[in-house]
């Protein structure tokens, strides 16, 4: 797993907001400091070298995520089709 930041806030629709290190994939798998599912980004956006992330939780989320790590599960994009190998026809 790769940290990906803290919790910021949570915006009213549920929204939860992570200052991050990097700038993660669109639809990159976010998880807690104990591995467990938080839900997907779905947009990024802020400063290059500090954004922020918007992740969409699986489930309602707390108040008491705030000020907590976050982590992104490592993917393997090896076994992933090459953009450029695939035909347009």
């Amino acid at each position: 797993m790769r940290r990906l930041g803290v919790v910021e806030n949570i915006a009213h629709d549920g929204t939860v907001l992570v200052r991050s290190e990097f700038a993660p994939s669109r639809g990159a798998d976010v998880r807690d400091k104990r591995n467990r599912p938080l839900g997907q980004v779905i947009k990024v956006f802020g400063p290059v070298r500090e954004p922020f992330a918007a992740v969409r939780p699986a489930a309602a989320a707390s108040l008491s995520l705030i000020g907590a790590d976050v982590f992104i599960a490592e993917v393997d994009h090896a076994d992933q089709e090459d953009r450029r190998s695939r035909r347009s026809h």
